[in-house]
């Protein structure tokens, strides 16, 4: 199920000045959702971040075109859209790559990045729903035009103090044979999500790494400079 291998997403807000333009007089601000090439461009590379490897190229989509999920109770759709093709605040464009050692050298801890860009106020608004639907959904179900259903439970975990907003939360498919699910963090940089998926690891489930989601932050900054 290659929508819950994800990882979804951020985007950056750059400010250029106008051809021209008198001293003093207000630099216009490039709020344009990000391309899929300059997202591309802002994905991590194996030097962002000690002990990183991370692979650009995995060769396969994140979700297939059927995956189109539902929630029930259509509160919890926000957590849904998350592995949906088709979520409510739509993205203008998609890319992820496959992460590893995520938790420093040495240790291997294989997860994803997804990145996906938006207008700034839908940016806004699907953080603003997890943030609600987060500890309103305790469990749901969610079930996929593909052809796949399955039960969900989810726990808040403190968001990583980064980007312009954050959250964060534990989510654990009810049929997984050791009990243990993944830790979403999900980051805006302006427009643009960043969505980082990490296996629960042991003991309490933890946010992505500071230096990992501030460097992806700083990378959707600097894309259009």
């Amino acid at each position: 199920m290659r929508g819950v291998v994800l990882v979804a997403v951020a985007a950056a807000v750059a400010v250029s000045a106008g051809c021209g333009s008198r001293p003093g007089a207000a630099k216009a601000v490039d709020d344009r959702p990000l391309s899929k090439g300059e997202l591309t461009k802002a994905l991590l590379r194996d030097s962002d971040v000690p002990g990183l490897s991370a692979d650009i190229g995995p060769g396969m989509p994140l979700f297939d075109p059927d995956d189109v999920v539902t929630a029930s109770p259509a509160r919890c759709q926000p957590l849904a859209d998350m592995m949906s093709v088709r979520p409510r605040h739509a993205r203008k464009a998609l890319v992820w790559e496959a992460l590893d050692g995520v938790r420093g050298a040495g240790g291997k801890t294989a997860g994803s990045v997804a990145l996906s860009s938006h207008t700034e106020a839908e940016a806004r608004a699907w953080l603003a729903d997890l943030k609600e639907a987060v500890p309103r959904c305790g469990s749901f179900r969610a079930a996929s035009a593909s052809g796949w259903e399955y039960g969900f439970t989810v726990k808040g975990v403190a968001p990583v103090g980064v980007g312009d907003e954050a959250v964060s939360y534990l989510i654990t498919n009810a049929s997984a044979p050791d009990g243990k699910g993944n830790v979403e963090s999900v980051v805006r940089t302006g427009g643009t999500l960043s969505q980082f998926l990490l296996p629960q690891g042991e003991g309490d489930p933890v946010a992505v790494p500071e230096a990992v989601a501030r460097r992806q932050h700083e990378r959707l900054l600097n894309v259009r400079g």
